[in-house]
């Protein structure tokens, strides 16, 4: 079950202490970041960035698979004072606290949250969905998380909402259609006019392949005669009265339908999946 909406501003307003302490950060110290080595991770340490520089703070950032004791040993060793973990840390709480006490430390994270950590560290700022009784691995991405924190630290970091959608896919959140928090960041997203929202086909590579390709490779839905084979994704467009080949003689992709054609498409491959 979806988060509450008193649960997601409860979620919000827990961004605030940590967004002050960051401004807090002097200037002239450079902040580690580490982000989490998947297309969310990278995501998330991408809007983290521009928040910084638009803080015109320096950083030192690392990509990593994992958060294990190796690499908190050597964070440890480093000289930083201030670490920012993004898409990664929640998992890691408790080794946080034991490799890096003293440190001013934020995680802005949507994993599940360590157990076996101390519930009392002044030094961590732990920006979690679970905490509120979000799900983390459907309801909100990491790079959702960080959306909303750069928000907090300046509204203008609004014109990052793509980026934060581009984590949720990258999770697979999409898979059973967007949760109301990522809806939220769609509705941003658009209105900052970085994306725009259209029902649709869901095919893999519907900007990059042609028509008859995207139904041949069908990964979301089996379509009889047509999946598995490209001599039946052509036979099936052109019985459906769309020509497979565009005015210029090469394969046509979805983005050259007419809206009528789409209708034919659609409507065709319900009546063969039925």
């Amino acid at each position: 079950m979806e988060g509450s909406g008193k649960n997601f501003e409860d979620f919000l307003s827990s961004m605030k202490e940590p967004a002050e302490e960051l401004r807090k950060v002097p200037a002239c110290e450079t902040i580690r970041l580490i982000s989490h080595l998947d297309s969310d991770g990278i995501s998330a340490a991408a809007i983290m960035i521009r928040a910084l520089n638009r803080m015109n703070r320096k950083y030192a950032l690392s990509i990593l698979q994992q958060l294990d004791d190796k690499q908190l040993i050597s964070l440890s060793k480093e000289q930083y004072k201030t670490l920012i973990f993004t898409d990664i840390g929640s998992g890691q709480l408790s080794g946080i606290q034991k490799r890096l006490p003293g440190r001013k430390i934020f995680i802005l994270d949507h994993h599940e949250i360590d157990r076996a950590a101390s519930n009392e560290d002044s030094s961590i700022f732990h920006i979690n969905p679970h905490k509120f009784g979000i799900e983390g691995s459907t309801e909100i991405s990491g790079a959702g998380v960080v959306f909303f924190f750069a928000r907090e630290l300046d509204p203008k970091n609004e014109e990052m909402a793509h980026i934060a959608l581009i984590g949720a896919i990258g999770d697979v959140q999409e898979e059973h259609g967007f949760s109301e928090i990522n809806r939220k960041i769609i509705e941003i997203a658009e209105r900052k006019g970085k994306v725009k929202a259209e029902k649709g086909l869901k095919l893999f590579g519907a900007q990059t392949k042609p028509i008859h390709k995207l139904l041949e490779q069908s990964s979301d839905f089996f379509i009889p005669g047509v999946t598995g084979s490209e001599s039946g994704a052509i036979q099936f467009m052109q019985n459906l009265g769309i020509s497979p080949r565009a005015a210029d003689g090469g394969w046509k992709k979805l983005s050259a339908l007419s809206d009528e054609e789409m209708k034919k498409l659609v409507a065709g491959i319900i009546i063969k999946i039925r």
